[in-house]
């Protein structure tokens, strides 16, 4: 595929530019960039002037959190999780969908093409979430590095979260385990990838983090 007639925007060190450029793109992959000549495609497509720069990359994002965002606006760190830990307890995959969805059109519509997404809230009882985000991920044609989150450490015992939003951390990195062998794509051009992402010394016991560290490796 040939993209023709537009100002490309290559963010290279030397700030190269073509104001009336090209981009060859081969099995998925940028093969070339240049203005003048056009090399030959199969199929192209006009840009009518239109600007092209390289995707931008969302490197964090809670992305469940579009559903709540209008909460608690003025409250500290603290408060604001407090309260919305109660609200986030009620997420299913469904809700996980509807917010993974609006949120990755408004990222794409940004120029955001590759988004990193935190999502530690597992509410007891409810699955598919991880995979409700890289399904509307996928529709959406936008690049996810999805991240299994965890909590295991409670009020009770010390923790800030809800003792109904923590897990075992066994069935953690059970559950990382299994998303990893199911969704996780190896290696270059991947579309879907998992990360191993226990949440905040606050919420998580030194051996999850020790134990998640040495699952990541």
């Amino acid at each position: 595929m040939l993209y023709s007639g537009g100002w490309i925007v290559t963010c290279d060190d030397a700030g190269t530019e073509h104001e009336d450029g090209w981009v060859l793109v081969e099995d998925g992959f940028i093969a070339a960039v240049g203005e003048g000549t056009e090399p030959e495609a199969d199929s192209r497509e006009e840009l009518s002037g239109a600007v092209v720069t390289p995707g931008l990359v969302n490197t964090h994002h809670h992305l469940y959190q579009t559903l709540t965002r209008a909460r608690a606006q003025q409250a500290d760190l603290f408060a604001w999780l407090r309260e919305l830990y109660p609200v986030w307890a009620k997420i299913d995959a469904e809700a996980e969908y509807a917010a993974a969805r609006t949120g990755l059109a408004e990222l794409a519509l940004s120029g955001c093409t590759t988004v990193f997404d935190h999502h530690y809230v597992f509410p007891r009882g409810r699955e598919g979430l991880v995979e409700a985000e890289v399904q509307a991920a996928r529709e959406l044609g936008v690049r996810i590095v999805a991240s299994r989150g965890s909590m295991d450490l409670g009020a009770s015992d010390g923790g800030l979260p809800p003792d109904e939003l923590v897990e075992e951390l066994d069935a953690v990195l059970a559950d990382t385990e299994r998303l990893v062998g199911e969704l996780h794509e190896p290696g270059p051009g991947a579309r879907v990838q998992i990360a191993v992402a226990p949440c905040s010394p606050f919420s998580v016991t030194r051996r999850l983090m020790q134990e998640s560290a040495a699952l990541a490796r």
